[in-house]
């Protein structure tokens, strides 16, 4: 039986002999065991076979109607230089054997074939002819591939490397080939490092991991380097196989990824997310020590103004340089951290009293109060403060940042360019904002949340694609709140993940009372896409629902994913599920097109603020063009938002939008209205359409 079955089931097979009976016998031999077999009867008929054909072997009978088939033979080899080729000859000279020799012939047999040397001799010519072309291909990867390629002995010589390993290092092969891989060393991995590698390599056949090492011009690089065991005949020595890819860019980009999740961009302070977990463990260590802390709520007065006149360059300007002075004023061991906007927070420790906190007050509204210059020019701003006093004023952190945040409205309300430590007679505010805070957490309990639901209403069909649900709050005083009031607040206080998934939950549960057809869109939060269990708490929800999730498109804005590289990992997650992805409030904010080519975007939406504005104003009708040819260049869905009239609807048909959402379909609908609505059969345009 032949070794190689596959090679020889697959193999198209070229049969040229002389006799045509012998050729039939030959050819019915061998169709047993191959995928074809093509046949001709000269040495004319056989090149042109070859040259149409493209065989994996040809079987050539000699003589060939009184020609030589040999030099047949010689022209396929011309013309492929890898072509398998075997000879059958009744003849048995020397001198006929050593010209089948000095050709190259693969193989030579003896006439009347033997049926199973046939087959065998097949099989080798496959094997030898395939590993041939393993070869080739495995060179031309080693020339072309991207990745530097090294190739070592078992001793850590090196012996070859490819072009790319050249651009890669700037060492030409004849300056590295034959001397060991040290000669790459970067100094900075000791021999526990080196040592270790070794022991895996030898014991495991392969490692992989991060170094760095150092080009020939000196400079340092990060690099991820994978080196294979490669075994080797007996007696031949071991062969390592390096692959090296550098990731120095990839290195600086996750490090900056890492101070955009944890510091703010343009002033290089802690952001929201770090500012949390440092008053947190500042109130530990008060509470362990038992000294006091000031939190400081600081906001730029005026600082609208330097934007409407000078332009958001200024702007930026002018936050930098207050962050700077704000440094400048506390100590090393105190924090301060951009909220948002122009303000800031502050945490300053071991203040026993409030006249040192009075003090550092008035330092930071001096230092702020100095005018900034920006192009020449001299801008001027100040700055009013709110302070709370841990654990005086509130023992919480949420409870001590709205306290301060109380102390800042007073401070505002007095005048501005001033400061105001929280009292017993903020209580009330202070109050308002606590019992907020305690309505919301006791309403997940209870479950006083509900939701209304906002459709998407095709611009082609007028027929209802997908409903949105939205979140509300049943205030036991206030009533109904929309998420304005209150969804900010449920983001500082941490309680968004388990919002948001009970959220989902009785959507999903209520898209199920609804036709299979209808899709429901949901808005996630910052948490939501940036904690490492989002994903897998929200796919177990619609599991638990029994939604399919091809039915759900998950929906947030351009600032949620902007500098959030996880937020982006967790939407591919989703998308990898079945989960479709909508970018909200498209245009408005700030989204690299390096971060849109990232996005598993199933459709954007149009901001509101360009959507109200295109009966009238011709230049943002343009603008919503532009943006739904955008969205069709990238072959996604086009929504608009904010729809409040029939001309808008119009218009947005001309210009190709696909869809469109807003009150001109009315008020969002709770369930059992919209329930109602579909049943009656009724669309949002009047005319029947099926959910």
């Amino acid at each position: 039986m032949p070794e190689s079955p596959h090679l020889l089931a697959n193999a198209r097979i070229l049969i040229v002999h002389g006799d045509p009976e012998a050729l039939a016998r030959l050819s019915a031999l061998v169709s047993a065991y191959v995928r074809e077999v093509v046949v001709a009867h000269d040495v004319v008929e056989g090149i042109d076979c070859w040259c149409r054909s493209d065989p994996d072997v040809a079987i050539v009978a000699t003589p060939l109607a009184g020609a030589d088939a040999l030099p047949m033979c010689d022209k396929i080899r011309e013309m492929d230089p890898d072509a398998a080729l075997m000879i059958l000859s009744a003849a048995s000279d020397i001198d006929l054997m050593h010209r089948i020799v000095r050709a190259g012939i693969d193989a030579h047999l003896p006439t009347p074939v033997d049926p199973l040397l046939l087959i065998e001799s097949l099989s080798r010519c496959l094997r030898d002819r395939q590993r041939v072309l393993d070869l080739k291909m495995a060179s031309m990867v080693f020339e072309v591939a991207n990745e530097g390629i090294l190739v070592t002995d078992e001793h850590a010589r090196i012996l070859a490397v490819n072009p790319a390993f050249t651009l890669l290092t700037g060492y030409k092969p004849e300056e590295v080939v034959g001397q060991r891989t040290s000669i790459l060393a970067s100094g900075l991995h000791g021999p526990e490092f080196y040592r270790s590698m070794w022991e895996n390599l030898l014991t495991h056949g392969r490692w992989a991991g991060e170094l760095t090492n150092r080009r020939k011009d000196g400079t340092l690089y990060q690099q991820w380097l994978s080196i294979a065991a490669v075994d080797s005949e007996v007696g031949t020595p071991r062969r390592l196989v390096g692959l090296v890819s550098d990731i120095t860019e990839r290195k600086r980009e996750e490090e900056r990824m890492r101070r955009m999740a944890h510091f703010d961009d343009l002033t290089g302070l802690p952001n929201r997310v770090l500012f949390v977990d440092r008053l947190q463990r500042s109130m530990a260590r008060a509470r362990r020590y038992r000294h006091k802390l000031g939190l400081l709520y600081l906001d730029l007065d005026h600082f609208k103004k330097i934007n409407d006149t000078w332009g958001h360059a200024a702007g930026d300007e002018v936050l930098k340089v207050a962050a700077a002075r704000m440094i400048q004023v506390l100590r090393q061991s105190d924090t301060v951290s951009r909220r948002g906007g122009d303000e800031f927070v502050l945490i300053v420790e071991h203040e026993e009293s409030s006249e040192n906190l009075g003090r550092i007050c008035k330092k930071l509204l001096l230092e702020l109060d100095r005018p900034i210059v920006y192009e020449q020019h001299s801008l001027h701003i100040g700055a009013s403060i709110g302070v709370a006093v841990y654990p005086d004023d509130a023992e919480a952190p949420d409870e001590l940042l709205a306290a301060a945040d109380v102390a800042l409205y007073e401070a505002k309300a007095a005048g501005r360019a001033g400061y105001r430590f929280f009292n017993p007679g903020l209580q009330p505010r202070f109050l308002g904002r606590i019992e907020m805070e305690r309505a919301l957490r006791a309403g997940i309990e209870d479950w006083r949340y509900t939701l209304r639901y906002l459709p998407e209403v095709s611009l082609k069909t007028g027929q209802v694609e997908s409903i949105e649900a939205l979140l509300r709050f049943q205030h036991p005083e206030m009533g109904l709140l929309d998420a304005g009031r209150f969804l900010e607040i449920a983001e500082e206080i941490g309680i968004m993940p388990e919002l948001g998934r009970k959220a989902l939950a009785q959507a999903a549960a209520e898209l199920n009372a609804l036709d299979g057809k209808l899709g429901l869109v949901i808005d996630l939060s910052s948490h939501q896409l940036s904690t490492p269990d989002g994903v897998s708490h929200l796919l177990e929800t619609l599991a638990i629902a029994g939604v399919p999730t091809s039915r759900v498109t998950f929906e947030c804005s351009e600032s949620v994913l902007t500098g959030n590289e996880r937020a982006v990992k967790n939407l591919l997650k989703l998308a990898d599920s079945g989960c479709r992805f909508s970018l909200d409030d498209f245009g408005a904010g700030y989204c690299s097109f390096a971060l849109l080519s990232q996005l598993p975007m199933h459709s954007i939406k149009i901001d509101r603020s360009f959507t109200s504005e295109i009966v009238h104003n011709r230049q943002m009708r343009d603008l919503v063009s532009a943006l739904v040819a955008f969205a069709q260049r990238l072959g996604v869905r086009a929504v608009a938002e904010g729809v409040e009239t029939t001309a808008q609807i119009e218009i947005l048909r001309q210009i190709g939008c696909d869809a469109a959402q807003g009150y001109v379909f009315g008020r969002p609908f709770s369930f059992e209205d919209w329930r109602d609505r579909a049943a009656a059969q009724q669309d949002l345009f009047g005319q029947d359409f099926a959910c």
